[in-house]
């Protein structure tokens, strides 16, 4: 209301104001009819002019005061209205605040009740974990004088295994003497072995040459002798030959043989028909020596033959060619870490040394065993493989020993089988419609306690093939394993 009562002030100030004015230009108007008489002769024009013009802005603030006042009344008719709208709104907000006053208060009872549950739940969860926390701390308590304990036993047991480590590190450097040693000595072996099979080939093919020499030589003396049997035996006989005056003639019937006496009573007959032989002259009396070099003899051969040997005993045939082959599936449950995933090749092949097992030495010689192996890897529609790798290692021992301990002999694991290859099939790479082959080889030494002619199950000593894949849901088949063995002299 009170907005209204200014405005109403407002507007009869303004109309003061323009009233006001008005006089004042009344009076203005009038004092300028006075003095135009006074002034008319000089100024007559200018006032006017003049009047003209108050004439005029007194009429335009005429209109304006009146336009002024139709706006202030227009106006006081706008803020009556709002002033009623404003009281209708106000009784509005108010029936809508005791509302909502009545709804707070109502939720703060509800929600106060509420939390007076939640507070009797948290106090008996409070006396409830307080209970559990002495408890637990008579636990913790007890456990840690177990950890103490435990601490002081770790500690006794780092000194035990200090001393371990050291026996260990010590054991491993005599170790890796032994493997150097043994390195040096296999290697030194081999070596001597290349050597002994040099000087072997060496002496054989000189042994065929002298053999084929000699047989040459032989036809050659034999048609040497057969050509002074065309001469004639020259002196056959001297008892029974007719003499004259108690002489005996003896007569050479060939230009070969000639007979001289040296001395009186003595005669010297010399058969002239070999000279000398591959550039060798005869010794002192006409004699020709065959002596034989180191590790050749020479040994007479009945009446007119020579026995050449050699002291060397050459090796018989030291290699020796295992195949065996299976069209049976191998399975693969992928657990690398599992003991039965180290599957035997089994038995397939063919009898050698009274097994069929794989390769078993006849002796307790040295041989050199390269193994390879050949597996075909089909989807058979059951899937594909989860991961890619396949292995093969040895088992060199006795066979039913080591199908026994199908372990790995470097992870303490109680096995004995070597590592020996392994391949890569790459993961998910096979179809329902592909097969992949998979070929691996290795070589390993063999010197041990070889029993020849019991190389069957469970007595023969060799080197025996076992596979490990970590494979899942896909069968290899078939397998091809070939032993090629060699005896190191």
């Amino acid at each position: 209301m009170s907005t209204v009562a200014n405005r109403e002030n407002e507007a009869a100030r303004g109309g003061a104001w323009a009233l006001f004015l008005v006089i004042l230009a009344g009076f203005l108007i009038a004092g300028a009819a006075f003095g135009s008489v006074a002034l008319f002769r000089r100024y007559g024009g200018k006032f006017a002019r003049l009047a003209h013009t108050d004439t005029r802005l007194a009429q335009e603030l005429y209109n304006d005061s009146v336009t002024r006042q139709l706006a202030d009344i227009a106006i006081q008719q706008q803020d009556a209205v709002l002033d009623a709208e404003l009281a209708a709104e106000n009784a509005t907000r108010y029936a809508n605040f005791l509302e909502l006053f009545a709804a707070i208060n109502n939720e703060t009872a509800a929600r106060t009740a509420e939390e007076l549950i939640i507070f009797e739940y948290l106090a008996n969860e409070t006396a409830a974990r307080i209970l559990i926390d002495i408890f637990f701390a008579a636990e913790i308590a007890n456990l840690t004088a177990g950890v103490v304990a435990a601490e002081q036993y770790e500690l006794y047991s780092q000194s035990v295994f200090a001393a371990i480590i050291a026996n260990i590190t010590s054991l491993q450097l005599l170790l890796a003497n032994e493997i150097a040693a043994r390195i040096a000595g296999d290697a030194l072996l081999t070596e001597q072995g290349a050597l002994a099979d040099a000087a072997i080939a060496y002496l054989t093919t000189t042994l065929a040459w002298d053999i084929q020499q000699r047989s040459a030589q032989d036809v050659l003396i034999n048609e040497w002798i057969a050509a002074l049997d065309a001469l004639g035996f020259g002196i056959q006989s001297i008892n029974g030959r007719v003499s004259v005056g108690n002489n005996v003639d003896i007569v050479s019937t060939n230009v070969l043989t000639t007979i001289t006496a040296p001395t009186p009573g003595t005669l010297l007959f010399k058969n002239n028909a070999i000279l000398t032989m591959q550039g060798i002259s005869p010794a002192a009396g006409g004699n020709i020596v065959f002596n034989g070099g180191a590790g050749i003899a020479v040994n007479p051969l009945g009446a007119h033959g020579l026995h050449i040997t050699s002291s060397f005993v050459p090796i018989g045939p030291n290699s020796v060619y295992i195949t065996g082959f299976t069209a049976a599936s191998f399975n693969f449950d992928g657990q690398i870490d599992n003991p039965a995933n180290w599957i035997s090749v089994g038995c397939i092949f063919n009898i050698y040394n009274g097994g069929n097992c794989g390769w078993s030495a006849p002796d307790s010689s040295t041989y050199i065993v390269q193994v390879s192996v050949t597996i075909t890897f089909c989807p058979g529609g059951v899937g594909f493989p989860t991961s890619a790798h396949v292995n093969m290692a040895f088992g060199r021992s006795y066979y039913n020993y080591a199908v026994t301990h199908n372990l790995i002999s470097t992870e303490n694991t109680g096995g004995i089988l070597d590592a020996g290859d392994g391949a890569y099939i790459g993961s998910a790479e096979l179809t329902t419609y592909y097969c992949m082959d998979v070929g691996m080889s290795a070589t390993t030494i063999v010197q041990g306690s070889g029993i020849a002619g019991t190389g069957g199950i469970p007595n023969g000593y060799g080197v025996f093939v076992f596979l490990q894949a970590t494979i899942q849901t896909v069968s290899a088949t078939p397998l091809t394993v070939i032993y090629r063995v060699t005896k190191v002299p």
